[in-house]
């Protein structure tokens, strides 16, 4: 013990001098000279011009197969350039093509990651839409039933999963193209399609705030509508997934009054509201048969009302209303006991 108590004390003695003279931040512990640090990372993130050299070199040959439709071989150098020349201005062509050729080969995930590393390492790309516009078909072919190849040659199984988090990358390579909200719509209707609607939800709630002006804006509303519909389990259980439901199918009646699903949705909205009715008139009921609780009964039986005023459920409780007003007291054999009952 006393050999490692002299043992740290020695260590604290030499390294405290040490820590006095760095500087407090961190980035400056390597140079006190600010110009000089911003040449070394230039010079880091720049391709000699050897290393320049060499990978036009290697591009020269891979282009002569790649347009000779010696594809393997092409593949072969443009993985060596993009390994060994990730910084030289080739390096992006290089994994282009690359992407390119495993497409061909139905390789959607070996694509799908040639393509990214372009997005990485080679931003500046001149053809970076088409890089996206790929990395997009790529998602697409595995949202639509592609298999994964296991050893490159046996239909693995349907990949739904991968086609999400391609999609989501996209949405991260370029927000303020049109195929990020083309992406998250395709989220959503993989989550919908594995019944996933937590993710699907999300998927949607993000393209209409982020993308309110898209094209796809409208069918993103009636999806959420339709998702949140979905979810209601019957007048009982609690309701929260139905006001969602109703909310957006308003906003859809509002935002899009020349819509081709505007008959289906106000339909929708219709059963909803007068689920959600059913649902407070029950509430009511309870209060005013069991707990004998009239100002209760009569805050439900008003929003009842209020929420489809034209309703059967509307009707019962303008009845109900009326029976406390006029202070009647419903029997446990009474048609209102009931008909909460036959609810319950």
């Amino acid at each position: 013990m006393r050999r490692i108590f002299f043992l740290s004390l020695f260590l604290c003695t030499i390294t405290l001098p040490i820590a006095e003279a760095l500087p407090l931040n961190p980035l400056e512990w390597f140079s006190s000279d600010k110009e000089e640090q911003e040449e070394d990372f230039e010079f880091i993130n720049v391709a000699s011009d050897a290393d320049e050299a060499a990978a036009d070199a290697l591009m020269t040959r891979a282009m002569e197969r790649y347009r000779a439709g010696k594809l393997s071989s092409a593949n072969r150098l443009f993985k060596k350039i993009g390994k060994k020349y990730p910084l030289s201005s080739a390096a992006g062509e290089a994994n282009f093509l690359r992407g390119r050729i495993f497409m061909t080969k139905e390789r959607w995930k070996k694509a799908f990651n040639s393509f990214q590393r372009v997005v990485i390492a080679s931003p500046n790309f001149e053809e970076f839409d088409s890089v996206i516009v790929s990395q997009f078909d790529c998602a697409t072919a595995l949202m639509e039933g592609a298999r994964g190849k296991i050893l490159w040659v046996i239909p693995g199984f349907k990949e739904y999963s991968e086609a999400v988090y391609q999609f989501e990358v996209i949405v991260n390579n370029a927000p303020y193209s049109d195929y990020a909200p083309l992406s998250l719509m395709n989220v959503a209707l993989i989550a919908q399609e594995q019944g996933k609607e937590e993710i699907a939800i999300n998927a949607l709630d993000r393209m209409i705030n982020f993308y309110p002006q898209s094209m796809l804006a409208s069918d993103a509303y009636y999806n959420l509508a339709q998702t949140y519909s979905s979810l209601v389990r019957g007048v009982e259980y609690d309701h929260g997934s139905t006001r969602q439901a109703i909310s957006y199918y308003e906003d859809f009646l509002i935002l899009f009054p020349e819509s081709q699903y505007l008959g289906e949705v106000e339909a929708n909205l219709e059963s909803m509201e007068n689920l959600l009715a059913s649902s407070r008139l029950t509430l009511g009921d309870f209060y005013y048969l069991y707990r004998s609780n009239n100002t209760a009964a009569l805050v439900f039986y008003n929003e009842t009302i209020t929420i489809a005023p034209e309703s059967e459920a509307a009707d019962d409780a303008r009845d109900r209303i009326a029976d406390i007003e006029a202070g009647v007291r419903p029997t446990t054999g009474s048609s209102i006991a009931r008909k909460l009952l036959f609810v319950k």
